[in-house]
């Protein structure tokens, strides 16, 4: 008879020293670690030049005939850029507005004109910026380079 006491005694110790090594394993544990450390790296950024003016071929005009006029702005040639991936023909009309944006690889994009307007409308000074683009692949984001600009003064 005295085995009963004792078996009823083994699951509760076994039950206390559970309860014991559950409650260290489950207690936070704090560390802390202090150290610093720097490291050098370069870093620069690139800067997409404008086209060097003698090496770009533009032919421009104003034609005019009695009361009708046409402006022209063509591109011929430009260098490659360095960093640029992509080139670009901008021109302005005399009010400041863009009237033509064009892709220079594109031959459609390399000539803009006006067509026959009053002599009056075209009349002023025309703008023309060629410029180089990083254009990010597989992204809409470019870097815009400086830009060669020009111009074209009809009478």
């Amino acid at each position: 008879m005295h085995l009963k006491p004792i078996l009823w005694r083994v699951p509760a110790v076994l039950l206390a020293a559970l309860l014991v090594l559950l409650g260290f394993s489950l207690s936070p544990a704090n560390a802390q670690f202090n150290d610093t450390e720097s490291a050098g790296m370069p870093v620069a950024a690139a800067r997409i030049q404008a086209p060097a003016a003698n090496s770009v071929s533009v032919t421009k005009s104003c034609d005019s005939f009695l009361w009708f006029g046409q402006a022209k702005i063509s591109v011929g040639s430009y260098p490659t850029i360095t960093y640029a991936n992509y080139y670009e023909l901008k021109v302005i009309d005399p009010d400041g507005v863009v009237q033509f944006t064009g892709d220079l690889s594109k031959s459609t994009g390399r000539s803009y004109s006006s067509g026959i307007q009053s002599v009056g409308a075209l009349s002023g000074t025309w703008t023309y910026q060629i410029r180089g683009y990083y254009k990010v692949p597989n992204s809409t984001n470019s870097w815009a380079g400086q830009p060669l600009s020009g111009t074209l003064n009809c009478p």
